[in-house]
C-alpha cells in the first residue's frame, strides 16, 4: 500500500506558512508524507522560498518544495487529481486584508475538490500545534454522520478526545430518513438526552471501532454556529471536523461559513451528499 500524502499549497507569503504546523502533526498521526507545492504567477527565486519555509522550524530544512506557475486553484486541483492526497491543508486566505470567510483560492478548492480539506486561520502563525480535542458538530442526520468515522480515526490515532456537539433550536430538526430525533426536553437534559447519547454512541461504534477513543457528548440550544463556536472555545478544541453537503451558494452552508469566519482552530471539511440536493 502506498504511503498517504498530505498536500500543502503555499504561495510564498508568511501567512500561508500557518498551514505547516497542522500538516506536520497530521502527517505524523497518519504516517503520511508531506508534499509542499508553491504556486504563483511567476516562479520566485528558490532561496527566497526556502528561507520562508525555514520560519516554520528546523524540521522543514530538508523538505523539498515543488514550484509551479499558473492559476493557483486550478493547479492545486490538478495536483490533487493526480496524486489523490489523503488531505489538503491550506490557509483560509493569505491576503493582508481581513476576510469574512475564505479567500478566492481556498473557496475554489473547497467547491471543486472531493478530497478532505483542512482550512487553517492564517493568524495562528507558526505556533506549534497539538491535537488533544477533536470536535464534530452533528445534527442527528446520516449525512453529517459522514464526519464521524474520519474524526474518530484521527482522534484514535492521536490519542485525542472526540467531542460531539448537538445543537437544538428552531429549524434544526431534519426530515432526512434515518435521523436521530432530537431530545424533547432540551432544557431538561435528564429527560431523553441519555437515551439519545447511548443511541448515538451505538451508531458511532457500528461505523468505526472505538478502541480506546474517548467520546464525550455535548448538548446545546440556540444558534448552531454560535453554540458550536462557544463550545469549541470552552473545550480548547484543536480541530473541528465538519460535514458539508457540497453546495456553497447562498443561502446554503450558513453554519459552515459562520464557523470558517469565526473559529480560531483549523477546520476539516468533508464533502458529503445531500439527500435530494442538486449539485453546484
Amino acid at each position: 500500500m502506498n504511503q498517504p500524502v498530505i498536500l500543502v499549497p503555499l504561495d510564498g507569503s508568511e501567512a500561508a506558512l500557518a498551514a505547516l504546523p497542522i500538516a506536520k502533526v497530521l502527517a505524523e498521526i497518519e504516517q503520511a508524507t508531506l508534499r509542499l507545492v508553491h504556486i504563483a504567477a511567476s516562479k520566485p527565486p528558490a532561496p527566497e522560498l526556502l528561507s520562508r519555509l525555514r520560519l516554520a522550524g528546523p524540521e522543514f530544512d530538508g523538505v523539498t518544495v515543488d514550484t509551479l506557475t499558473g492559476q493557483p486553484a486550478a493547479e492545486i486541483l490538478n495536483i490533487a487529481k493526480e496524486i489523490k492526497p489523503h488531505v489538503i491543508v491550506m490557509c483560509n486566505h493569505s491576503s493582508t486584508e481581513p476576510r469574512k470567510v475564505l479567500g478566492r483560492t481556498a473557496t475554489e478548492v473547497l467547491r471543486r475538490t472531493s478530497c478532505p480539506l483542512v482550512l487553517v486561520p492564517p493568524d495562528r502563525g507558526l505556533t506549534p500545534w497539538h491535537l488533544h480535542h477533536v470536535l464534530v458538530p452533528h445534527d442527528g442526520t446520516p449525512t453529517t454522520s459522514a464526519a464521524l468515522r474520519p474524526a474518530g480515526q484521527i482522534g484514535e490515532h492521536a490519542g485525542a478526545e472526540l467531542l460531539v456537539v448537538h445543537v437544538t433550536g428552531l429549524g434544526t430538526s431534519s426530515a432526512e430518513p434515518g435521523s436521530l430525533t432530537t431530545p424533547r426536553y432540551v432544557d431538561q437534559p435528564q429527560h431523553g438526552w441519555p437515551a439519545w447519547s447511548n443511541e448515538f454512541i451505538s451508531r458511532l461504534a457500528s461505523m468505526c471501532p472505538l478502541g480506546h477513543l474517548h467520546v464525550r457528548m455535548l448538548l446545546a440550544h440556540g444558534n448552531p454556529a454560535a453554540e458550536i463556536y462557544r463550545l469549541a472555545a470552552e473545550q480548547s478544541t484543536d480541530l473541528m471536523v465538519v460535514a458539508w453537503r457540497g453546495v456553497w451558494q447562498d443561502p446554503r452552508a450558513p453554519i459552515l461559513k459562520d464557523l470558517l469566519g469565526e473559529a480560531c482552530c483549523p477546520i476539516m471539511v468533508l464533502r458529503t451528499t445531500d439527500v435530494g440536493a442538486s449539485p453546484e
